[in-house]
């Protein structure tokens, strides 16, 4: 089943012994959940009127990412933080796609209104410290959608699919038409290379999620510096560092999801460190190394799903 959502494809393959368990409809109605929740795309949405500072209470949608984001702020150290949406404006990646001269005085103003800490709800209202301070969960969104179809499927009695959301994705069980595990690849970063994949996965009740900034990003027509979209939310600046591709695997896919975005916010050495001693996660990041030659570093969970180390 295949179909077009947040601004992206999706590709949910299943194995049921009942016809039509699931249907497209059942489907676009989780989907248009999530938009009047969370997409700040469309003006009615809980996250765009809450943005736009009216009085509303939550959904439950919004009430579960928000939690689950609480968490996952504090286990990144902060690099993932869905209060930098004013900050994804400034630079040209928000919902009117309007671009600044970018300068550091607005960054610095803009910083006032950063920091997920500074965000609470109490009795489904949310409470801003700064009033500025906009949300975003896009980078997010479909990790969490990933987790949500997959609990619907499950609850459907099915155990054996693989389901794809723009690259985020969530498999069980095997496939059974070709009775092996599901195999999927990771894009190759180099977008000049002959091969449009890096490396081979095989895939069996695990989550993965892999960010990076080498197709969404910006040029200045003014200075012609290059902006990239994952932005670090403790300095305002969206600049490349040497991780070119990040790729995490968790049982949740909100979870890889959030990682593989922090990872990218810093360089390989805090990706690595985010990894180590993290038994929910294992990594495999793409980076440029001291002699400018692309490397790879990959935690030894990871290794377990090369199909050709």
């Amino acid at each position: 089943m295949t179909g077009y959502t947040f601004g992206t494809y999706y590709d949910i393959k299943m194995f049921s012994e009942e016809d039509q368990l699931i249907s497209r409809q059942n489907l676009d109605s989780i989907f248009e959940g999530f938009n009047n929740s969370l997409s700040t795309y469309i003006n009615s949405s809980v996250i765009s009127k809450i943005n736009n500072g009216d009085d509303i209470d939550v959904d439950d949608l919004f009430f579960d990412v928000y939690n689950k984001s609480k968490l996952l702020h504090k286990k990144t150290n902060g690099l993932f933080d869905p209060s930098i949406g004013l900050l994804l404006e400034y630079y040209g990646f928000g919902p009117n796609k309007i671009q600044n001269n970018i300068n550091e005085d607005s960054i610095f103003n803009i910083m006032m209104s950063v920091g997920f800490d500074k965000i609470s709800i109490n009795n489904r209202k949310l409470n801003k410290e700064n009033i500025r301070t906009k949300l975003d969960f896009n980078a997010i969104a479909k990790g969490y959608a990933v987790d949500v179809i997959s609990n619907y499927i499950e609850s459907k009695g099915v155990s054996n699919y693989l389901i794809d959301i723009g690259g985020e994705i969530k498999s069980s069980g095997i496939n059974i038409l070709k009775k092996s595990k599901w195999k999927i690849a990771i894009n190759n970063p180099d977008l000049k290379s002959e091969s449009n994949y890096y490396k081979l996965l095989e895939l069996e009740n695990i989550s993965i999620a892999t960010s990076g900034n080498y197709r969404n990003y910006k040029i200045d027509p003014k200075s012609g510096k290059k902006y990239v979209h994952t932005i670090n939310p403790i300095n305002g600046k969206s600049q490349e560092t040497n991780v070119l591709s990040a790729s995490v695997i968790s049982e949740s896919c909100f979870t890889a999801d959030a990682f593989a975005t922090a990872m990218m916010v810093g360089d390989i050495d805090n990706a690595i460190k985010l990894t180590e001693g993290n038994d929910e996660i294992d990594s495999f990041i793409i980076y440029v190394d001291s002699l400018n030659n692309v490397t790879e570093y990959s935690s030894f969970g990871f290794k377990k799903l090369f199909i050709n180390p």
